[in-house]
Order: C-alpha cells, then structure tokens, then sequence
C-alpha cells in the first residue's frame, strides 16, 4: 500500500483540533502520524514539540533527533518558513524554526539575527543582545545587526552605547535608512539640549531622502518636531505614518499628543487610546466589562490608575463625575494615594494597586474618562478643591510649628525617575533640576522655603546652595495625604512637573510649575495658565536644557510677589 503523503495536512489539522480541545495526548498522536506520513513537514514537527510535555527541557533534543533522523528542508527553506511565523506573530514557532536551522548550520548568521528579532518582540532583551552579538561573532560587518543591537541596547537602557552601534551600522552600510532613522530616535531620546534636537532631526532627514516613504524615519521625525513644538508639522508627519501603516499604534499615539497639546482634545482623546498597544504600558486585567459611559444604574465600576501618580492625581477629579452616572465608584490607585482620594466625595471604596478587591460589574482606566465625557477644552471639569486632605493629616501638621511668619514656599527640584519605565525615565532627565538651580531664591528677603522634595534627590539638601536654607520636615511624611496637609499651610509651591504640581493644583492651592522645553501636552503650547488647574501659574524653558533663565524668571515673579 503507497503513502499519500499529502494525509499529513489533514492528520496535523485533526492534530491541532485536539489540541484546541484540550486533548494534548490525542494531539500528540495526530503529530507523529502526520510526520510519519511526511517526514519533511515542518509544522507537523513545530506543533509536536511546542505539544511536547516539558518543551523547555526536551524541544533541543527533540529536535535535535528529528534533524538526524528525518529529512528536512534546507537552512534557506528553514529561514523563509520562520520569517513567515515571525511576520504572523507565532513567535515560538518562528524561534524553533531559526534553531533548526543553526542546528543545521551553526554558521547561519540570518538565523541568529532573526532570533534577536524574536527576543526583541517579546521584550525579552538580554536574549536578543546575545542573539545578535552570536550573528556579529560569525558576521563582524553585518550592518543589520549593528543596527538591531542598538535598539535593543536602548531598550536596555544604554543611549551612548547604542548611540556608538548605530553609527558602526551606518559605516558599514551607509547608503541604508534604518540606522539613520534609529540613531536619530536614540539621540532625540537622550536629548538634553537644541544640539541634541537639531542632530536627531539631521538623521531622521538623511533616511527619508534615502527612501522618502521610510516609516520609522517619519515617525520619528514626527517625534522631533513635537519636542520643538511644531505641532503642525508633527501632525502631518504622524498621519503620514499612519496613511503608510494604519496599524502603527506608537504613529497614533504620537498623534494623539500632538492634538492633545494643540488643544483639540477631542479627536485626541480616540487615539490616545493605542497607549494600550504600544507596548509602554502594562497591562490591565480584564475584570468587569469595559466601561463605554453608558448609565450604570447602581452598578460597581472600578476607577484604576495606569501611569504615574502625578496623572491619577490629574485625572481622579472624574470619579464623582462617574458617581453621577448612576455608578458605585470604586478607585484602584498607588498605594501612596490611597488614604488622599479616599476623601473625595462619592467614592465608595479605594483599593491599592495588585491589592484583591471584589469583582466589579464595570472597568475603567482614569485617563480614558476624558474620552467617555467628551473633554474639550471649553468643558474641562476644572473647579477645585477636588482632594482634600484627611482629619489625622490635617491635625498632624497643624500641631507641628513651621519656621518664620513670612511667605512660605514649598520647593521641588526632582521628579520620579521610574527606571523600570524606559520613556519615562528618559523625560524625567529633561524635566528634573537640581538645588542648586535654585540658588537665585537665595536672594529674595523674607522668603521661608520648605523642602517638599521626597526620594534620592532629597540627598542634595546636605549640600544647598550658599545662603539657602530650607526647613524639612518630609522624613514624618508617611504618603501624599500627608504631603498634602503640608502644602495647605504653604503660601505657594514651586515645582518641576512632577506629582507635587498635580497635588497642589488639586488642592486649590497656588503653584508655580518649571516645565521643561517639550513640556506635557497638557500644559498646551504657549500659555502661562491652564484650564485643568485655575491655581497654576507655568514657566517654562525657552531654550531646551536652561534652567537657569526659567529661574530667573520665577526669582522676578518671587520678588514681586513679596513686595506687592
């Protein structure tokens, strides 16, 4: 009797409906029959060993023994069947199939940088690095490889040496965009100054005149100009990006920044929502039914934090606004806000971040409400007070004597860091000063300054400035319903752009903001003032990197403030 080896598609399909239905032994026997029936059928033999039981510990020698024993396609083939898993996501499949052919050819360079490739889209980088210093080893000139290990060298990141890898890549290949395109991405991302801005924005130029329609060189030159403030342009830049690639969820997310900071909130709060896809966010799990604005008529909806503390302060001001709809309002926040928001009206419960709490009819993310509530500029729900601090934190601070009986100003000089969010860390470079910027207040009679500054910048008190001095008090603060109940016996905060702004704008409080060069969207673009906080005043840079003209200003402003 022949063997129709042609069986084999229907036997590993039988194979795969097994395993569907959760009947690996089955699954497995459909597998075997299928190989049996064609030796060389590749998928018959990745969904055997993915099926496999402990397929970390057996995969290598499983595979191993069917590379000897059966007569597979060549590296070439091998290389083309992973690419096409690794274009349809199927990443474990796409990983086998590039070992399969190293196990052929352990000099397959294609194999190893494709495998870094791999690593990269599942975020695991140090396997990635590796991979693609496996691929330099056998390749030293390979100028992909130069150019993938520094991104993934960024993403660990390290800006200057992924920096020096995209500059080896393009003297390796320099009539080829993507280097051009990435280094201009690394450098705009380390970007501490105008030189900084102005060579990012020569790479990005230098890869689409290369290939005009280059994606990545467009978006992030889109990128650039948001950071200078041509919102226009990095409008049209963005929608480029997206006419070429629909699907781009960094290009939408992009664009919906440049709206947001525009002023047309309404279309940007839509794309605002691929912050979810971009792969910068963890993810939420999925309890409750999303929540579209819909009446909720007595039903639980949990309100839950995402970002920073500093956004959950901002955007908190929506639960009552959700009460209002009929809901039993439920805040999940940071562990540090939990005993503030508590507080606010018409908030039921408030539970911190990975702590259980009951299962709600609804779910919701606190910067998704301005998108349900039709935010625009015109409406934004901006009266405060909204937080007000509780009665043990109020009667704390009032039982402490603060110095001097003139005006008091609280002073932060530093944001969070957050080094295990990459973006983030990297804006807070650009945004945080030092004390010793500070050093014209000095200046200033009948001034008291009061440290509201918590965390590793905090250190820089032991050595201030030259005739400053500052009261500190934060070693009794216990969260921010305490830093809170400070800040109300203050005259004023001046602050980087940091959770201190959010707080004391919330409070109702007068604060002064430094923002830097690309400020926050949401301070809009050219103005002193904010529709989200009526007590906040901004100065920002006008040269990206000086702070001290920004200082100068509010040492001017200071003055007057205290003569008046």
């Amino acid at each position: 009797m022949r063997i129709d080896a042609a069986q084999a598609m229907y036997r590993n399909s039988l194979g795969e409906a097994y395993r569907a239905s959760n009947q690996p032994d089955k699954a497995l026997h459909e597998y075997r029959r299928a190989l049996a029936l064609n030796p060389s059928y590749w998928e018959a033999l990745a969904n055997l060993l993915k099926q496999a039981p402990a397929p970390h510990a057996q995969a290598q020698s499983l595979l191993q023994r069917w590379l000897w024993r059966l007569r597979l396609p060549t590296v070439s083939d091998l290389i083309t069947m992973a690419d096409a898993r690794l274009l349809n996501g199927k990443l474990i499949e796409a990983r086998l199939a590039y070992r399969a052919a190293i196990a052929l050819d352990p000099a397959a360079v294609q194999a190893y940088v494709n495998i870094g490739a791999v690593a990269s889209r599942s975020k695991t980088y140090p396997d990635a690095a590796t991979a693609y210093r496996r691929a330099l080893r056998l390749s030293h000139e390979h100028a992909g490889a130069w150019n993938n290990l520094a991104s993934v060298v960024w993403e660990m990141n390290d800006g200057p040496a992924a920096t020096q890898l995209c500059r080896r890549s393009i003297v390796l290949k320099p009539d080829h965009p993507d280097p051009y395109a990435n280094l201009g991405y690394v450098v705009r991302s380390q970007a501490q100054d105008q030189v900084d801005f102005a060579t990012a924005e020569t790479q990005c130029l230098r890869a689409l005149r290369i290939a005009p329609s280059h994606v990545s060189a467009t978006n992030n030159l889109g990128i650039i100009h948001l950071d200078l403030g041509n919102l226009t342009q990095a409008e049209d830049l963005f929608r480029r990006t997206l006419a070429a690639e629909p699907k781009h969820p960094d290009a939408r997310f992009n664009l919906s920044l440049a709206l947001l900071k525009a002023g047309q909130l309404k279309e940007a709060w839509e794309h605002y929502e691929a912050r979810w896809e971009t792969g910068q966010l963890p993810q939420v799990a999925p309890v409750g039914r999303p929540w579209r604005g819909e009446p909720l008529h007595g039903a639980t909806i949990v309100l839950h934090a995402e970002q920073g503390h500093g956004d959950t302060l901002h955007f908190v001001r929506y639960a009552p606004l959700v009460a209002d709809r009929g809901g039993r309002v439920v805040l999940v926040v940071q562990p540090a806000l939990k005993r503030l928001v508590a507080e606010m009206p018409k908030v039921a419960a408030v539970y911190g971040l990975h702590e259980p709490f009951p299962a709600p009819d609804y779910l919701c993310s606190l910067m998704s409400l301005p998108r349900l509530f039709g935010t625009e500029l015109g409406n934004i729900p901006g009266a405060v007070p909204y937080l007000f601090p509780p009665v043990a934190s109020i009667g704390k601070w009032l039982s402490k004597p603060l110095p001097g009986g003139s005006l008091r100003i609280g002073l932060v000089w530093s944001g969070d860091p957050r080094p295990g969010l990459l973006r983030a860390n990297l804006t807070d470079r650009r945004r945080s000063m030092t004390l010793r910027d500070f050093e014209p207040l000095t200046r200033i009679p009948t001034v008291t300054l009061v440290n509201l500054q918590m965390g590793a910048p905090a250190a820089q008190l032991d050595a201030p400035p030259p005739g400053m001095r500052l009261w500190n008090g934060m070693g009794e603060v216990e969260d921010f319903a305490d830093t809170a109940a400070l800040i109300l016996r203050l005259d004023l905060v001046i602050t980087v752009d940091t959770s201190v702004a959010h707080l004391a704008g919330a409070l109702g409080k007068p604060v002064w903001v430094l923002s830097r060069y690309d400020g926050c969207w949401r301070w809009l673009q050219n103005r002193t003032d904010t529709p989200w906080y009526p007590t906040m005043r901004l100065f920002q840079q006008t040269e990206s990197g000086n702070w001290g003209a920004v200082v100068e200003r509010v040492a001017t402003e200071l003055s007057r403030l205290v003569a008046a």
